[in-house]
């Protein structure tokens, strides 16, 4: 019975199973966001809790098939997938509450990070660089800090809706960091001082480009170390 299961967990075609209920139970989810009559409704109540009940027995099939079932949980996906799975059987009776178990059953659709390897290493990347990338994000905080108070400083006077105070001015620098109409940000104030745009040609060679990059660059750097391990 063990090796039945260890086989069949193992196995591409029941991997493949997986990805597929997984992308139709997004499907199902995406649908109910429509308007749609009460037998459609009730098709897809239904449909869910034939997905519901898959990825129940899924998770057994892995557990049994363990051939250590202590080291089943040593293992932070299976952690994962066992938690999401358990939180779609969460009974919530009451009407009120519906919203809340929509909300909750859209995080199964997490599971198939942890079903496709590449999605995996990607998560595994991002949650090995949180260091290197507290770092680079600091730097960049303070970059940011610098610049907003100048920019206060300088042009509260003149613009205050958009560098009335520090806070404000750190939100108008975002949106130049984001290089989303920042040309609207600065075109303004360049028709009073000639010299504006050292200011926000400065900050997004700093900000925008230079930091940023320097951010992929240790994101690429991390992914490619844990493709060697």
């Amino acid at each position: 019975m063990h090796k039945l299961f260890f086989n069949l967990k193992e196995s591409q075609l029941f991997q493949y199973l997986v990805i597929g209920i997984i992308i139709f139970n997004a499907f199902t989810i995406g649908i109910t966001t429509y308007e749609l009559s009460t037998f459609t409704k009730n098709i897809i109540n239904l449909l869910d809790y034939f997905i519901t009940i898959f990825f129940l027995v899924e998770i057994l099939i892995r557990f049994i098939g363990e051939p250590k079932k202590n080291e089943f949980f040593k293992n932070g996906w299976n952690i994962f997938d066992t938690l999401i799975v358990l939180i779609s059987l969460i009974p919530i009776p009451n009407s009120s509450s519906y919203l809340l178990l929509r909300l909750l059953r859209v995080f199964r659709v997490l599971r198939i990070i942890s079903i496709i390897p590449e999605l995996k290493l990607i998560i595994e990347a991002l949650l090995g660089s949180v260091k290197r990338v507290f770092y680079v994000s600091l730097l960049l905080f303070i970059i940011l800090y610098i610049y907003a108070t100048i920019g206060s400083i300088l042009f509260s006077n003149d613009i205050p809706q958009r560098w009335n105070d520090l806070g404000v001015s750190m939100i108008t620098l975002f949106q130049v960091l984001t290089l989303s109409s920042w040309e609207q940000v600065m075109l303004p104030l360049q028709e009073i001082y000639w010299w504006a745009w050292i200011y926000f040609f400065s900050f997004i060679i700093i900000c925008g480009i230079t930091m940023l990059n320097l951010l992929i660059a240790v994101l690429v750097d991390v992914v490619i170390n844990q493709k060697k391990l």
